[in-house]
């Protein structure tokens, strides 16, 4: 299933087929902002990027990790995903956990970009880490 994005940015479904007016009123019926949207969004593929890219190097394909690495990578996919499922609940939390995860990105980021500046994988990582710290850092602000 290919995704479709609405007028915001924002992946859009209903039925398998792409329904403009499905993200728009989810999200006012769910009473969820845009900025938590990109975040939740955000904080997905950054997930999905330390996941691989923890995998990518268990799997030995990268040169060996120490454990501060894995450990940041592993405690940045919980943080990730703590924080996304309390902006969908709208918890009263969820900026206060967008903030511990703005500073999980950005150390992720720093140690991605330390290890092997030409590897693409920790390029990936690095770049989806920092992104997702900018949104969770902006919704944190808010």
């Amino acid at each position: 299933m290919r995704k479709h994005k609405d007028s915001q940015g924002f992946a859009v479904f209903r039925g398998g087929h792409f329904d403009p007016w499905m993200a728009q009123e989810e999200r006012e019926r769910l009473g969820i902002s845009a900025e938590a949207r990109r975040c939740i969004e955000a904080t997905s593929e950054c997930y999905t990027a330390c996941a691989e890219t923890l995998t990518y190097s268990l799997n030995g394909r990268a040169p060996l990790f120490d454990m501060r690495s894995l450990r940041l990578l592993i405690d940045c996919c919980e943080v990730c995903q703590t924080t996304q499922d309390s902006l969908l609940r709208t918890s009263e939390v969820g900026t206060m956990l967008a903030s511990v995860c703005a500073e999980a990105c950005e150390k992720v980021a720093e140690c991605m970009r330390e290890l092997d500046g030409s590897d693409d994988q920790f390029i990936t990582c690095a770049e989806v880490c920092e992104n997702t710290a900018e949104c969770c850092r902006a919704l944190a602000l808010v």
